[in-house]
């Protein structure tokens, strides 16, 4: 366990705390860091009871981690800016987060934020699917998930070749230092705190937009989550260059009681997105969905996302209907379309049911890693259950509406003394 502070703090909570202050942070004075219960870090707490609509943590806008910033740290100590202008805004954040470890601070004085990275998880404690084990990530295997990971992995080394072939150009011994586990770990934190640019704004929000791009708030990112935590953010914007800098705060709704952890919410995200790009899932999380394509239509590389009780199922329904359509020779009755296309949908959701891994995982795998997978394998087989549900009632919608042409139509497994003969 982390040594702390007389006053329960961590070192480095404290240290932290002092250089926020020291540029413009705010925390309420009731809050303090302790040891995150789980491998996450740090968590923040309620020193004494706090009323609500209280201002938890406020971040200046000059604290932010922005593609901008960034740039304008690296320039001094790569003198190219033509490299920069060839990175993505996500290389350049990985970029500056990575030569902190590479560079001396002490040195380069565009290097501020260590006091915040050493409050930040080591990379033996992130559990997102690219810090599994092979066995780990091989439990993934018949999921979503599992091909998601291997294509993340794939981009982000991409991502990483170019940027030490471009650092090693300018000094060799920096593309050296620049090595893949230092990328990935910073990939990692930008992944699992980072906001988009759309909160930096008059009017905050966590709806990203073509134009928006992930950044990194000191003191903010520290929160974790809790589904429908009711949190406000505000943000004070400078009218004009000569005034003060923005900031942006994170205000709670809900009172308080001594010790108990503050969170944050970041809205609605199913465990698959939860566990690729933050590392944990919620058990029975309400807003698990799955991703489906189909086949045969022209679009066919459509994704359709469905939720628990067969949420978003009507897209997927009528693009198998039309595929079901599109096969018919002569014109069918309309009862046999959504007959054909109920049996279709329930035959495609049935095999991915039965592609998916078992909830219980390997024993191997690490403990709370293989908790995590298992709620994810859960959720997904939850919704496809939902989804064969959702086949089964349109089914009984196209038996309903033969018989009212006069045409008895007998369900397997259903009893009945009228048959077609």
């Amino acid at each position: 366990m982390a040594s702390t502070t007389p006053a329960g703090e961590p070192p480095k909570a404290r240290l932290f705390k002092e250089w926020f202050a020291s540029h413009g942070g705010y925390f309420h004075p009731d809050v303090r860091y302790t040891p995150g219960r789980c491998l996450s870090g740090l968590s923040i707490v309620a020193d004494d009871a706090i009323e609500p609509d209280a201002t938890i943590v406020t971040c200046p806008f000059s604290l932010i981690i922005t593609p901008l910033l960034s740039k304008g740290a690296l320039l001094p100590l790569l003198q190219d800016s033509s490299i920069l202008e060839r990175w993505s805004e996500r290389q350049l954040i990985i970029a500056y987060i990575c030569f902190h470890w590479i560079a001396s601070p002490d040195i380069y004085d565009t290097l501020i934020h260590s006091p915040y990275l050493d409050t930040l998880p080591s990379s033996n404690q992130l559990r997102t699917p690219l810090h599994f084990t092979a066995e780990e990530l091989d439990a993934l295997k018949g999921t979503n998930l599992y091909g998601a990971a291997i294509d993340r992995r794939r981009d982000w080394e991409a991502e990483w070749e170019q940027c030490r072939v471009d650092v090693s150009a300018i000094n060799a011994e920096w593309g050296k230092e620049l090595t893949w586990e230092g990328y990935l770990t910073a990939s990692t934190y930008l992944s699992s705190r980072a906001f988009p640019s759309t909160l930096l704004s008059a009017s905050p929000s966590l709806v990203q937009r073509p134009d928006s791009y992930p950044v990194l708030i000191p003191g903010v990112d520290t929160l974790n989550h809790a589904r429908a935590q009711p949190v406000s953010w505000v943000v004070t914007c400078p009218s004009s260059t000569a005034e003060p800098d923005g900031n942006i705060s994170l205000m709670t709704h809900s009172a308080l009681k001594a010790g108990a952890e503050i969170f944050n919410n970041y809205g609605a995200k199913p465990n698959a997105e939860l566990l690729l790009g933050y590392g944990f899932t919620l058990p029975a999380n309400p807003d698990d969905t799955i991703v489906l394509k189909i086949g045969g239509t022209p679009d066919s590389g459509v994704q359709h996302e469905v939720g628990r009780d067969a949420r978003g199922a009507a897209s997927v329904w009528d693009a198998i209907v039309d595929v079901v359509k599109a096969a018919e020779n002569e014109e069918v009755p309309e009862w046999q379309i959504i007959l054909d296309s109920a049996d279709t949908l329930r035959s495609m959701t049935e095999s991915l049911l039965a592609r998916l891994p078992s909830v219980c995982v390997p024993s191997a795998l690490r403990t709370d890693v293989a908790e995590t997978i298992s709620r994810y394998i859960s959720g997904q087989q939850e919704v496809l259950q939902d989804l064969v549900s959702y086949a089964n009632a349109r089914e009984t919608g196209g038996v309903t509406m033969a018989r009212r042409e006069g045409i008895i139509i007998q369900l397997d497994g259903e009893e009945s003394d009228n048959q077609v003969g």
